[in-house]
């Protein structure tokens, strides 16, 4: 009998650790689906996506519509606003950023340019990018205080250039095998994603690396990384069509999503970041379409 009794005691304890980690894994996907940005109904609609401008100001979402060279501008609730052309000059645009003077710059893959936008004055301006000899390959741009940081595609690094367009400083990472496919800018400085080593790299605002984390168990094909509210990192992963948690330490949490066209599924995403009302966006570029996720 008392063998059979710790039997027992083995299978309750049993069943319970599998309860409390099946009740964990579920409240460790809070995110559901919010709002979905692909001009469906307004005769605009998104051909293909490859990055996400976030207006806080404006309180308006601005997607790159690489595949239609244009600019779609849609409101918080997902509205259809306006269709930008840029005179019909933009050349496959892939990413943008818009500054203190209201100048909206433009990421070219067409042209491998920086291209500046003043839609007061109607200016429309390629600027292609060097430093000495070598010519840039402008990738990923974001802007902070009068500082452009650019990832340049060609060696996989990240560039720093102020107003006028010269380079600043470059920022290294002697320990990373591949070149950086993403970043993104926080209050600690700059983190930074690479693709084929599967690495999560953090710079401080001096451009030194103060920390490092592979995600490789979790992730096959990391393309982008976003900086939860809480601190968490989460990582895009293209090919498995989901996103990974961890956090600042580099200790996995979770992941959500799934591939699939239906609404709150992912087919093909290339970019994640947060947006200031609590909700994190996804730009697919499989599908067409922003979807934007809520708790």
């Amino acid at each position: 009998m008392g063998y059979l009794k710790k039997i027992l005691k083995r299978l309750v304890f049993l069943s319970l650790s599998f309860f409390m980690v099946v009740s964990t894994s579920f409240a460790a996907e809070p995110w559901t689906w919010r709002v979905t940005l692909d001009g469906t109904g307004s005769g605009q609609v998104v051909d293909m996506p490859t990055s996400l401008y976030i207006d806080v100001e404006r309180q308006r979402y601005y997607v790159v519509d690489s595949g239609g060279n244009r600019l779609l501008s849609f409101e918080r609730d997902g509205n259809f606003l306006l269709a930008f052309y840029a005179e019909g000059k933009l050349e496959s645009p892939f990413d943008m950023v818009r500054d203190e003077k209201d100048v909206i710059w433009v990421v070219e893959r067409g042209k491998n340019t920086l291209t500046s936008i003043d839609v007061r004055s109607k200016q429309i301006v390629p600027h292609t990018l060097k430093d000495g000899t070598l010519t840039l390959v402008p990738d990923r741009i974001d802007y902070k205080d009068g500082v452009f940081y650019i990832l340049d595609k060609q060696t996989g690094r990240i560039v720093i250039l102020n107003r006028d367009l010269q380079v600043k400083k470059w920022l290294l990472c002697p320990d990373c095998s591949t070149g950086i496919v993403d970043f993104k800018l926080s209050e600690e400085g700059l983190w930074a994603l690479t693709q084929l080593d599967k690495k999560v790299v953090r710079f401080d605002a001096e451009g030194k690396i103060v920390g490092s984390f592979t995600v490789e168990e979790h992730v096959d094909f990391p393309v982008s990384l976003a900086i939860g509210p809480a601190g968490n990192i989460y990582i895009l992963d293209r090919h498995a069509a989901d996103i990974a948690v961890f956090d600042a330490q580099g200790r996995f949490k979770y992941t959500f999503l799934a591939k699939g066209l239906l609404r709150g599924e992912l087919y093909y995403p290339i970019e994640i970041s947060f947006d200031p009302w609590g909700g994190l966006c996804v730009v697919e570029e499989g599908s067409g379409r922003v979807e934007v996720f809520g708790r």
